[in-house]
């Protein structure tokens, strides 16, 4: 009909790799489908940016930028992290806005819906790993749910940037909220401050973390025969991560290791020199697709139990794919990549793998 956006417009992963399908095994009638709907919101103006972590591109949105994005880990680290204003939008709402270039004056646009409404205090948690955020993010997102909460008692950790993306996807799993305050951290909780003294509060306890560590690791055996990364889609400092914690190893005969991630953050990360030492490590990566959407034959028919980094995918794998789940660190999937056995502890006790 000849419609185009009036906003510069991203695109979410879709169901396939499109320049790889045929290598992954993909039907090709699915690979024709995705194709096509692309090919549509592309003729409409859209980028070809096939992420479902658009705030890692360039062009992020900036501090107090409204915007429109349906993506719920995108929402809540928009909000939450960058300082953006959004709904979690339906979809063909962002599409609404994306064409209009207005979107509802409600929620999290307003700075009245964006006020903690309680308090949320985590108790000292010692030495951790980069399996914390997640859980962490998991947790509070079940205590929040319609809440935007206010969390204190994390001031210490100085998380990176990818510590906070796993944990505003695990957070947006759990909750209707679409973000969050952590004092000391995001942006805009010192507006808020006051405000601890007054909200209600909700003490989180470390055996809360080790019931869920435990729920998310729902796999019968200890065997590992598929890793996943990138649930969101990996970031430039993730594969940096990753590429050192595998260079000069293997992935085990009877194992793969699979990393979704954009296109954008795949070429930078190719020019950093991240990615050749990834694929000699024995891993494939995948771009334009995320795991919400892969299937077998790219999730191997043979394939059992799957060890990821995500909250996110740990909660969703075993009804979407039903196979046994993992979860655990960076270290802990690199070591069960390279052994074929899951090797990760609770939270709170070390494991060989470290992490």
């Amino acid at each position: 009909m000849g419609a185009k956006f009036t906003l510069p417009t991203t695109l979410n992963s879709i169901s396939t790799d499109q320049r790889r399908w045929k290598e992954l095994n993909v039907d090709p009638q699915l690979a024709s489908q995705a194709g096509t709907l692309a090919n549509i919101y592309l003729s409409m103006g859209a980028k070809p940016s096939f992420t479902c972590a658009p705030y890692a591109l360039d062009a992020a949105p900036k501090a107090g930028q409204n915007i429109g994005w349906s993506e719920s880990n995108a929402v809540v680290f928009a909000n939450s992290v960058l300082g953006a204003q959004t709904q979690k939008y339906p979809d063909f709402i962002d599409v609404c806005i994306a064409l209009t270039g207005r979107a509802p004056s409600a929620g999290c646009h307003l700075p009245e819906g964006r006020r903690p409404t309680m308090c949320i205090r985590v108790s000292d948690l010692g030495s951790i790993n980069d399996s914390y955020y997640p859980l962490l993010g998991y947790v509070i997102g079940k205590l929040a749910q319609h809440n935007i909460p206010l969390v204190c008692g994390l001031e210490y950790l100085q998380p990176q940037l990818m510590h906070l993306k796993a944990f505003s996807a695990a957070f947006g799993t759990t909750a209707s909220a679409a973000m969050f305050h952590i004092k000391g951290v995001t942006p805009e909780a010192s507006k808020f401050a006051e405000l601890e003294q007054e909200l209600p509060v909700v003490e989180l306890c470390h055996e809360e973390l080790v019931d869920t560590w435990h729920m998310l690791n729902a796999a019968q055996d200890l065997s590992v025969d598929l890793v996943s990364l990138g649930n969101p889609h990996f970031s430039l400092e993730e594969f940096d991560a990753l590429s050192k914690l595998c260079a000069g190893r293997k992935i085990a005969d009877d194992v793969k290791v699979i990393i979704t991630t954009g296109r954008d953050i795949y070429e930078k990360s190719k020019k950093a020199g991240y990615i050749d030492i990834i694929v000699e490590f024995g891993a494939t990566i995948i771009t334009d697709t995320c795991w919400c959407m892969l299937r077998e034959p790219v999730i191997p028919v043979t394939s059992r139990n799957i060890m990821t980094n995500s909250a996110k995918y740990a909660h969703y794998a075993p009804g979407m794919v039903k196979r046994g789940v993992h979860f655990g660190s960076l270290a802990e999937c690199v070591e069960a990549g390279c052994t074929g056995t899951f090797v990760g502890v609770p939270p709170g006790q070390v494991s060989d793998a470290g992490g």
